[in-house]
């Protein structure tokens, strides 16, 4: 609750400002559907992990450099139960409810002029992803995260639009050793790690605000 309530008076901090002083900013709040996916993770009871799907939402703050790109800044919540599969084929059982807080900076390539009502866009990002497992006595982590994802806008009005989106954010978790690498040509042996990715994919729509000298929409 103190994560979204700081992301929240931060982009309308943001948005009061652009909207007196700048031009071409976008404020979208979202909210869509999530699916997650699992994790192959050997521990002593559990071989496998997997995150339920769920429900997301959250609000980005883009900037238009020119004609066909952007940048912006995003962020987005799920809440999901994560169920762990024990050894022997038993059923799986519930961990905890785990929340997740992405932060994620993007480039979007959009495929039409800005002026133009419909405006199909490409997404790529980097960033981290706050993991909270909401268990008492133990603490979160926090996770490098990357997206890549595409869209797209309509411009309804000068001032106000609508946004669809899919984005699929792999977040590194840990890596395991998978063993050693030996070259037969070269000689010498290497040590080989295996990363292991938390895989989400997820599907928004919202509702953008425009602030600031946006060219006539036609």
């Amino acid at each position: 609750m103190r994560t979204k309530s700081i992301v929240m008076t931060a982009c309308a901090t943001l948005v009061l400002f652009t909207s007196a002083f700048a031009q071409n900013f976008e404020f979208t709040p979202h909210v869509g559907g999530q699916i997650n996916g699992g994790l192959d993770l050997t521990t002593s009871l559990f071989h496998r992990f997997e995150v339920a799907n769920g429900i997301n939402y959250g609000v980005s703050l883009g900037y238009l450099l020119g004609e066909h790109s952007e940048v912006e800044f995003l962020w987005n919540q799920n809440k999901a139960d994560v169920r762990a599969q024990p050894f022997g084929g038993v059923s799986s059982i519930k961990l905890f409810t785990m929340t997740q807080n992405q932060y994620l900076g993007n480039f979007l390539f959009h495929f039409t002029p800005r002026e133009d009502k419909l405006r199909p866009y490409l997404l790529a990002g980097l960033g981290a992803a706050a993991l909270d497992p909401n268990v008492h006595g133990v603490s979160g982590t926090t996770r490098f995260v990357y997206a890549v994802g595409g869209g797209a806008k309509y411009n309804v009005s000068n001032h106000f639009g609508l946004r669809g989106q899919i984005k699929w954010s792999p977040t590194y978790i840990t890596s395991t050793n998978a063993g050693y690498w030996c070259d037969p040509f070269w000689g010498g042996c290497w040590l080989v790690g295996n990363n292991h990715y938390l895989h989400e994919l997820d599907i928004t729509g919202g509702i953008t605000f425009r602030f600031g000298g946006t060219p006539t929409v036609h």
